[in-house]
């Protein structure tokens, strides 16, 4: 016989802890909820990073912030300081950490380490069964199972691994990171460092790549070691721990639901920006909206709302990164350069207005995307079966994978 919960929720990463603690702190509190994970999440297995204007209910997890983040390739930097944001990182074992402190405050609350099977629709609710039981519930909110990829959408990788360094004399300035550090080769896709000093001796890099496939784990060991001490020129450091991961940059819409009752979230939810891989903030965006939906008695709706411009911005940069991804640096290169950092983080994050975007895109190869929006919506535009057939890039093998860390908010 099924144990029976008000809530179950399968998947405790951010979008599943967010989501219990959202209710615990509302008018939910004392429903029974159940969250299920074949992982228990203790351990600093990723880092979140996100940008804001004002302080929020996490701060005390922030371990580092930063107000100035610089672009840079051969001949240029660009960037700076950050106007009124902040760019903070939170680490995944502290968040871990301060969500379940939360949780164990409530009897009501259960965590069940398993691994989940299926899900199925019931008369009056939803069911999930693991490999060692099932349970039934009013909603079940998923962000394990991620659906099928669309042929018809946009689909890469933002693939990417990194070190976190320690070197024997102070080598960074801890006030100042880079976003984008194209001093790389390309390789025919977009290809950056990622650079953020913890303190003088500290920092987080990370080789990061645009592209349908992942490389081989030796290719970004040696890029990291190629930078690390040809391009920053330190020579005596150590590595003190490593991360990688990879984050579906796609146009698909994801469904808010995989049956009726079985509620999307997270990644599977449609929190990530596409073409960037950011969604710690629109995690917590879409908790938040979820509690609400469901303390007003609605039936709940876990989509981010966006206005339909991004959608469309969206397609055209993926198209142009799937298609030509050795014009990548380009476009980022003249973003930087003759836009605020400022203005860009707030444009990654969909707060800019229509006189501001109009701007940014005047300064970008203007060609470039008028080829794109001609592949994208043209009348001879090609099925994805012919893109399959005639793109070398589409030929790659492609594989959905749960956000190991959210970077650029790539914006």
């Amino acid at each position: 016989m099924s144990e029976h919960y008000d809530y179950i929720i399968a998947g405790a990463g951010a979008a599943g802890l967010s989501l219990a603690c959202n209710m615990v702190d509302g008018a939910l509190s004392s429903a029974r909820i159940l969250l299920i994970d074949q992982d228990l999440k203790q351990s600093n297995d990723r880092t979140w990073c996100y940008w804001s204007d004002e302080t929020d209910d996490l701060e005390h997890l922030v371990y580092k912030s930063w107000s100035h983040l610089s672009f840079l390739n051969e001949a240029h930097q660009h960037g700076g300081a950050l106007g009124r944001l902040t760019y903070k990182m939170i680490r995944g074992g502290d968040f871990y950490e301060y969500a379940w402190a939360k949780l164990r405050d409530y009897a009501n609350v259960s965590f069940r380490q398993e691994r989940v099977l299926h899900y199925h629709s019931t008369t009056n609710g939803a069911g999930v069964v693991t490999n060692r039981a099932s349970y039934t519930g009013k909603y079940i909110f998923n962000s394990c199972t991620l659906p099928k990829p669309d042929p018809g959408a946009h689909f890469l990788l933002q693939h990417f691994a990194g070190w976190w360094i320690e070197t024997e004399s102070p080598a960074f300035d801890p006030q100042k990171g880079y976003l984008m550090d194209f001093r790389t080769p390309q390789k025919g896709s977009t290809r950056f460092f990622y650079l953020l000093p913890i303190d003088e001796r500290r920092a987080l890099v990370e080789y990061t790549v645009f592209s349908p496939a992942r490389l081989q784990p030796s290719e970004y060991q040696s890029e990291l070691k190629t930078y690390v001490e040809q391009t920053l020129g330190i020579l005596h450091y150590t590595i003190a721990e490593c991360e990688s991961g990879a984050i579906p940059m796609t146009d698909q819409i994801m469904p808010k639901e995989m049956y009726p009752n079985v509620i999307n979230i997270g990644t599977a939810g449609g929190a990530v920006k596409p073409t960037t891989g950011y969604a710690f903030s629109r995690i917590r965006q879409q908790a938040a909206q979820v509690c609400a939906q469901l303390e007003s008695g609605q039936y709940p709706d876990s989509r981010v709302k966006s206005p339909v411009r991004f959608r469309f911005y969206d397609q055209l940069l993926l198209n142009i990164l799937q298609n030509r991804g050795d014009l990548g640096k380009g476009i980022f290169s003249s973003l930087f350069r003759y836009t605020p950092i400022e203005t860009i983080f707030r444009f990654l994050a969909e707060g800019t207005k229509l006189w501001q975007e109009a701007k940014i895109f005047l300064r970008l190869p203007i060609p470039t995307f008028l080829k794109a929006v001609w592949r994208v919506f043209g009348p001879m535009k090609a099925t994805p079966r012919e893109r399959k057939a005639s793109d070398p890039a589409e030929k790659a093998p492609v594989a959905w994978a749960i956000p190991v860390q959210d970077k650029l908010q790539t914006p």
